[in-house]
């Protein structure tokens, strides 16, 4: 299998946009096509696989040079939910499956074509106490292993809330491919909020050094905001962060409109705002919430044009990490001033009885 890592040190590479406003624009039955487990997409792949293969070609018809699979909820703890987390390695399978089933219509233009395995946060955070670190990290094993078996290019971690997840989803797919005998690349995508951080309250510099001491190839953002908010973020990445560097914007702002989750930014857009992406230093681009073949159209014609026909070469970047630690909030370069460097934990004795006995 041609290895994705040494097309995105040669390119400047395209992912698709989302998958759950196509599906929902379809009008599909909950009864027969969801088989009663209402939002839950990933059953697609078994009940309706004509249409997750359908919008996976709309995808690379589009000029995609990958997708990502209909797994981003495919963990047996999200799918325990519905009541089918036994189906959970099964489902991942079956998708990946698909996705190639996609790919093969169009591998006679002589393209090559990569399957992303989507592995999402799923609705239970470890440092929201909602789940422990291993149960969470063996759910991830069971996932990344339906993908190996259907043959994935690369997992994408995405949507990343919480530092402890991402060890967990990373580790998972790590065991994952011990077990099966592979090396296969592992990505890593953050959301940050509006606000400024991560859901967690950890800022993108914090989320770097726990993605980095895992060896990462490629850390990126996707979702939550549009373009122009990711901008900040976007930029600390491309000084700071010594592997590629992806995006995976929504199409804008999400705004109410007549009752209807609308989101404002027009293909074209999407296509200027990549633009000065791939300026900065990108290495993959894509869509998230919002975005539709159309506004993939868009920015691949915009590759196209800046490659003169295919794909242009990534924007050389000259970074020198500064090796770090993090707290769950912050980073700590490890440069050492003329002065102490105390690292520690303050304990509040009158917050807790058992605490102060145990310190007594």
């Amino acid at each position: 299998m041609t290895n994705i890592l040494d097309h995105l040190s040669s390119r400047v590479l395209l992912c698709d946009g989302g998958t759950g406003a196509l599906v929902q624009a379809m009008n599909l039955s909950v009864d027969k096509d969801f088989m009663g487990l209402e939002n839950c997409t990933e059953i697609l792949v078994k009940s309706r696989p004509d249409v997750i293969r359908g919008i996976h070609a709309r995808y690379f018809e589009a000029g995609a040079d990958m997708v990502e699979a209909d797994t981003f909820g495919a963990s047996p703890i999200t799918l325990a939910e519905f009541g089918i987390a036994d189906q959970a390695e099964e489902l991942n399978r079956l998708a990946i499956e698909l996705a190639w089933e996609a790919a093969d219509q169009f591998k006679g233009d002589g393209r090559t074509r990569f399957v992303l395995g989507a592995i999402g946060p799923g609705t239970k955070l470890p440092t929201l106490g909602h789940i422990g670190y291993d149960e969470l990290e063996a759910a991830y094993v069971i996932q990344a292993a339906g993908q190996i078996a259907g043959g994935v290019s690369a997992f994408l971690v995405e949507t990343c809330q919480d530092p402890l997840q991402i060890k967990a989803a990373v580790n998972g797919c790590k065991v994952a491919c011990a077990a099966a005998g592979k090396d296969i690349p592992i990505f890593v995508q953050v959301t940050v909020e509006t606000t400024g951080t991560l859901l967690v309250g950890a800022d993108i510099a914090a989320a770097a050094t726990v993605v980095r001491s895992l060896n990462v190839p490629l850390m990126g953002l996707n979702c939550a905001a549009g373009p122009q908010e990711m901008g900040e973020h976007f930029k600390w990445l491309i000084d700071n962060w010594d592997g590629f560097v992806s995006i995976q914007p929504n199409a804008g702002l999400p705004e109410l409109v007549n009752g209807k989750t609308h989101y404002p930014l027009q293909p074209d857009e999407l296509a200027v705002w990549h633009e000065r992406f791939v300026a900065a230093g990108a290495n993959l681009l894509g869509g998230c919430c919002g975005t539709t073949p159309p506004h993939i159209s868009a920015t691949n014609e915009m590759l196209k044009r800046l490659g003169s026909g295919y794909r242009p070469t990534p924007v050389k970047r000259s970074v020198h990490w500064v090796p770090s630690v993090a707290s769950l909030y912050s980073q700590v370069p490890l440069r050492q001033e003329n002065a102490f460097l105390a690292i520690g934990e303050r304990c509040n004795a009158n917050g807790s009885k058992k605490f102060r006995d145990l310190q007594e």
